[in-house]
């Protein structure tokens, strides 16, 4: 088995163990049991438990990045593209969990300790909705549409946050999205406050 090959079967066993014991319960050495290397090989690319399950949620949060990356280079309306990429992402979310909460409980704790791969991921996805703002003609290309991204991301975070998905998720909320993205996009096309707010910040 190569290093690549046994990352990978690590990574599954874990999120295995994840969702069979919960996040919390997870230990190297039964996924090393559970792939049939030695404890000893596993630490050799796994620094320890954390690492691990760092692993798998860099997966998980990478197969969220394609998904949003393939609706933000859709062939839609550019306006209608933003209100798409922001139901994807919340009903990706609102189905991790209904159906696979333990990912995304681990998810809501590296956030919650602000964890590199976390940071990374927050910027990918604010990059993607910035360039939608700016292919929309609601921002200009550069601070302006950064600026906004961040707003509308901010303003829409009960849609994406795992801790509040995971209070609401019984409930499909798509439609007050759709209403709370129109209303925040008809509001940054009304009166544009970029440089007021990057004043503010200073």
């Amino acid at each position: 088995m190569s290093a690549d090959e046994l990352k990978e079967k690590a990574v599954d066993a874990a999120l295995a163990r994840m969702r069979l014991v919960g996040f919390d319960k997870v230990r190297l050495i039964d996924v090393a049991k559970e792939i049939r290397v030695s404890h000893a090989a596993l630490y050799s690319h796994f620094a320890d438990k954390a690492a691990l399950l760092d692993a798998v949620i860099e997966r998980w949060l990478s197969r969220v990045e394609c998904a949003m990356s393939a609706v933000a280079s859709s062939d839609i309306d550019p306006e209608r593209r933003i209100e798409e990429w922001f139901v994807g992402l919340y009903q990706m979310k609102r189905q991790a969990a209904l159906d696979d909460p333990e990912p995304l409980h681990a998810f809501d704790i590296a956030s919650a300790r602000e964890k590199p791969f976390v940071v990374a991921h927050l910027r990918t996805l604010l990059e993607q909705l910035a360039g939608l703002l700016a292919g929309a003609k609601i921002a200009r290309e550069g601070s302006d549409a950064c600026l906004k991204a961040e707003m509308l991301y901010e303003a829409t975070a009960a849609f994406h946050h795992p801790t509040l998905i995971a209070q609401t998720a019984r409930d499909n909320r798509e439609t007050r999205l759709r209403e709370i993205v129109a209303l925040v996009l008809g509001g940054m096309k009304a009166l544009p406050v970029a440089g007021r707010d990057a004043g503010r910040r200073e």
